[in-house]
């Protein structure tokens, strides 16, 4: 399958970004992609006081509509990066809406485990204070690699991508932005620690990096090599993924058939 990772350079105006995204999928399909994904927060800059005049219904909202056209039209899958979405009640979620190749609604995902941190006298940032938690589980998507959704901070918590994995999915798409504080640090070494924990390729894209954006989107393999680095800049970059990766790394190091489910699982929560 090939993949397109869209490193946007998000602004402040939403009518742009959205216009440019737009353009960027229409470019990642020229380029031969059957599955494009957007960063997070693609829609607007990620600053909390911007996400209430850029929420929107999903997915009958401007982005919806944006990216079932642009599915429609190109006929890709397409993994809407995320957006701040406003539900009835008035509650924002940062959500990711998927679409198929006929430009239909595939679902959302909520992302789970918000950012907050307050570190008296040095450091304070509440996701929660614009952000409510979303409830669902990752969203599993019948794509030509079955694809699995997280959104950012999600990555550092091991049963998240755990859930993707046992749901059978041979990718985790990941749209994200971490800071340049973090990035430098944690970004690289967490995509491959899943990719590697779970057999799995990891498909994380970030806006192009700015003053609260790291950048560098990337494509692990499942064995945790770094196929793909975007750097700094916006741009659009397609890359074949092999499922013979997938094979070779669950034959040669069995990991799913040797856990002991006999001593410990990972449940859902009865619905």
């Amino acid at each position: 399958m090939k993949l397109a990772l869209c490193q946007l350079d998000v602004t402040p105006d939403k009518q742009e970004n959205i216009r440019r995204a737009y353009d960027m999928l229409l470019r990642a399909a020229d380029c031969g992609a059957q599955m494009a994904i957007l960063p997070e927060m693609f829609s607007i800059a990620y600053v909390a006081r911007l996400f209430d005049g850029a929420a929107e219904a999903c997915p009958d909202g401007e982005c919806g509509n944006m990216l079932s056209k642009a599915a429609k039209q190109t006929g890709m899958f397409i993994i809407g990066g995320s957006i701040p979405e406003r539900e009835n009640n008035g509650r924002i979620f940062n959500t990711s809406m998927s679409f198929g190749p006929d430009g239909s609604f595939l679902g959302k995902y909520r992302k789970a485990h918000l950012f907050d941190v307050d570190v008296p006298g040095a450091f304070r940032f509440m996701e929660s204070d614009a952000i409510a938690q979303g409830d669902e589980y990752p969203l599993v998507l019948d794509a030509p690699l079955k694809t699995g959704v997280n959104i950012c901070f999600d990555i550092r918590f091991p049963e998240w991508a755990r859930l993707v994995m046992q749901s059978g999915c041979d990718l985790l798409a990941l749209p994200a932005a971490f800071s340049r504080n973090t990035g430098p640090r944690h970004w690289e070494l967490l995509l491959r620690a899943r990719a590697l924990d779970n057999q799995l390729f990891v498909a994380a894209v970030s806006p192009a990096q700015s003053k609260s954006a790291y950048g560098h989107s990337m494509l692990v393999s499942p064995d945790g090599t770094v196929l793909l680095d975007c750097g700094e800049e916006e741009c659009v970059r397609v890359v074949e993924l092999d499922p013979t990766l997938l094979s070779e790394m669950r034959q040669s190091i069995p990991v799913q058939t040797a856990r002991r489910l006999d001593l410990y699982q990972l449940t859902k929560k009865a619905e």
